[in-house]
């Protein structure tokens, strides 16, 4: 007995090694972890994105519009699991989490520290779109195992987002011995730091614009700091992760083909009557309609309208084959070259070029510098020349892998000097915004999440209201404002019941984030 009694301190004592596994690895390379990251931070699998962005966001920046009556979020209808596959995990499980644990790994992995602040700049945008889609969310202490972590200001998160790009890429620029690089881990530049620390100041100069309405001289202060430093400077710098070669290269591709959304009408409608000229960059993107070319229709580019009730989906006009798909010409290249009438029906398109998902192209930046030269930001340059090397990159970019016989640059001219499109001569400030953030909602098609945020903070482009809101907090007439807080953190974290949340308003899709002043209703 006694015997047996001696052992037990030793096998007490043991008790935390005896359960640990000794062949799983204790620290993973970074190497390993930003891929994941990229891909899942990002909605680049087909599931995240269907339920984020493609049944969100795309639908509230109205760039595609619901036709199956069982998915009711175009009209403002909450699906709490979406949501929180779609926009709530892809920051909290893949991006803060990963980036404090390999912070935790830099006193001693020094080798890492490179490739620690390109975690650094993506975890930065994610951060961004969450609070943006959400409002006041946990930040400071996100990512850190803490059970109900403390919801903090959008204010503090936004200025804390400015120090993390500055510091960033600060440290990237260090000479630095001995470190460790991604190389073809890094999915979205292949492992260059100098394409990364232009997409960091880049991000700096769209999250300054964002605070413009709001808080004026902050914006002005990083903005300014941000032209002062390399940006992006061609769509070579774009920022596309590369998904698989099954989906297309993109999501949207993968689902584009099950006939459960079309292009909404505000897009088809502002891409056919915003010049002289129809967009060149329409047929790259959008199909005509299949009954366009089997001749059994007269239209040959329409879109459904947001938020059509379910009884109202059935009707002729709102039927897949009468309205246009995302089928431009990287799904099936040749089906816009089709004479009215001449395919046979039920005939369907074939072929496939890969594009990679954009998160934040050299045409975005071009309107962030022609806006904020618009506000007289010093080192901003010539509004109206950002403005239109703005829409010449958006049209070199929807052009790339594209075969020159497939598309005509015969218009691209006369789009820009006709109609809205053409710079506005006058000192009219309202009226150049509108201009450039219109263009600039085009251009980063099919980025909903972006696009949306533009319109609550700028109130363009100018939308049309969904037909039926499902939801009672949005009035007829009105547009959703933001997402409520998931159902996950309303049970699990009380901080989330504050009534002090966003500006003193609390939860709810009728209440604005903090830089939303209400430009629109």
């Amino acid at each position: 007995m006694g015997g047996l009694l001696l052992l037990i301190p030793n096998c007490t004592g043991e008790f935390e090694q005896m359960n640990q596994n000794p062949l799983a690895a204790k620290e993973v390379s970074p190497a390993l972890i930003l891929p994941k990251m990229l891909d899942y931070g990002f909605n680049c699998r087909a599931w995240e994105y269907q339920v984020g962005d493609n049944l969100h966001t795309n639908l509230y920046a109205q760039y595609l519009a619901n036709t199956a009556s069982y998915f009711p979020s175009d009209r403002y209808e909450w699906k709490d699991g979406w949501v929180k596959d779609g926009f709530w995990r892809s920051y909290y499980v893949y991006l803060s989490k990963n980036l404090n644990e390999v912070k935790q790994m830099i006193g001693h992995h020094p080798e890492y520290d490179n490739m620690f602040q390109v975690m650094r700049i993506l975890s930065v945008m994610g951060a961004a779109r969450t609070t943006d889609c959400f409002g006041d969310v946990p930040y400071f202490e996100a990512g850190q195992g803490i059970i109900e972590p403390k919801y903090d200001a959008q204010k503090d998160i936004y200025y804390d987002i400015f120090k993390e790009l500055t510091e960033a890429v600060a440290a990237l620029k260090t000479n630095k011995a001995n470190q460790n690089t991604y190389g073809s881990q890094d999915i979205l530049f292949g492992g260059d730091l100098t394409k990364w620390i232009k997409l960091a100041n880049s991000l700096r100069l769209r999250y300054a614009l964002r605070l413009s309405f709001v808080d004026p001289g902050k914006a002005k202060a990083e903005g300014e700091s941000a032209l002062k430093e390399t940006l992006m400077t061609s769509n070579a710098d774009n920022a596309g992760i590369k998904n698989s070669q099954a989906n297309a290269g993109h999501s949207l591709w993968t689902i584009s083909f099950w006939n459960e959304f079309r292009v909404s009408k505000t897009m088809i409608d502002i891409m056919l009557g915003e010049s002289a000229v129809s967009d060149p960059r329409l047929p790259l993107w959008f199909s005509q309609t299949q009954s366009y070319a089997y001749g059994t229709g007269n239209v040959q580019y329409q879109g459904v309208p947001n938020g059509l009730p379910a009884s109202e989906l059935t009707e002729p006009q709102f039927a897949a084959v009468n309205n246009s798909c995302v089928w431009g010409l990287y799904v099936y290249p040749d089906w816009n070259q089709h004479p009215k009438g001449s395919v046979k029906e039920g005939t369907v398109p074939s072929g496939t070029i890969v594009k990679p998902q954009v998160i934040m192209n050299y045409a975005e930046v071009c309107f962030l510098k022609a806006e904020a030269a618009l506000r007289n930001w010093s080192g901003a340059g010539d509004a109206k020349q950002h403005y239109e090397e703005g829409i010449k990159a958006s049209f070199a970019e929807a052009r790339e892998k594209v075969d020159a016989s497939l598309y005509t640059t015969a218009n691209d001219d006369a789009y820009i000097q006709g109609g809205a499109v053409k710079w506005i001569s006058s000192n009219d400030f309202e009226s150049k915004l509108k201009q450039i953030i219109t263009q600039k909602w085009i251009a980063i098609y099919p980025n909903g999440t972006e696009a949306w945020t533009e319109f609550r903070r700028t109130g363009y482009p100018e939308f049309t209201p969904v037909v039926q809101s499902d939801l009672d907090l949005i009035k007829k007439g009105e547009f959703i404002k933001k997402f409520r807080y998931i159902d996950d953190e309303k049970h699990l974290n009380g901080y989330s019941k504050e009534s002090s949340l966003n500006n003193g308003k609390g939860d709810g899709q009728n209440v604005r984030v903090w830089w939303d002043t209400g430009r629109y209703k």
